[in-house]
């Protein structure tokens, strides 16, 4: 689906506005983000990295606060994903944040990192990942929380409910959209269940608390 949207640049660009527009609406993953940081205001370090952020939705949406002590870079190895996010960043708030290309998201992190990133932001990314793949980005994370034991890994995602958690005429709107996504892009949703088990082979050390929201048929962790 996503290259059909690259040969044919109107219907790619309808598509996107669509999801923007989907995301604004019914999607919790930005709030869930900001209530994290009210809740845990910078001290020291006050960068934020949002990795493989697609256009950099999370830090383009919290730059433009103005009263926000943070500053943003978005790391991704989608140049065309990069440039469309930087076209989304008012003039006013260029100067605090910074789109940078890399290889692979997997490549080592800078070494300076461990002084300057108070937070990694992973937002909607690893739903249409394999557990193997998301685990290794993961652990390219780890050499910085090592070295900078405050430093923390934000990920939102979607989340799939088990079985009854909510009366049918609710769950009913989930299982809808978790047949959708396996038949448009053969993706399973994981259960809480089944993040933590992902979590949890990053490393045995790695603590992790968890935050959920449910919005009309959407859910984020």
């Amino acid at each position: 689906m996503f290259e059909w949207h690259a040969r044919h640049p109107d219907k790619g660009d309808r598509f996107r506005r669509a999801m923007k527009g989907v995301s604004k609406s019914l999607d919790p993953a930005d709030s869930l983000i900001q209530g994290w940081f009210q809740q845990n205001p910078p001290t020291d370090r006050t960068e934020v990295v949002e990795i493989g952020g697609r256009y950099g939705f999370a830090s383009v949406s919290m730059v433009e606060e103005e009263k926000t002590p943070l500053s943003f870079e978005v790391r991704c190895d989608s140049r065309d994903f990069l440039r469309r996010g930087e076209a989304l960043v008012g003039s006013k708030s260029k100067s605090r944040i910074a789109f940078t290309h890399i290889p692979s998201l997997l490549d080592p992190l800078p070494s300076d990192d461990s002084n300057t990133v108070m937070a990694y932001m992973i937002r909607n990314l690893f739903w249409n990942w394999a557990d193997d793949d998301a685990i290794r980005l993961l652990q390219t994370l780890l050499p910085t929380l090592r070295a900078s034991p405050s430093t923390r890994i934000l990920v939102t995602d979607g989340v799939s409910p088990s079985s009854k958690e909510f009366p049918p005429h609710v769950e009913i709107a989930y299982r809808r959209r978790d047949v959708t996504t396996m038949t448009m892009h053969n993706v399973k949703q994981r259960t809480q269940a089944e993040w933590l088990a992902m979590f949890a082979r990053v490393d045995p050390a790695l603590k992790v608390s968890t935050y959920c929201a449910w919005i009309a048929g959407n859910a984020d962790i």
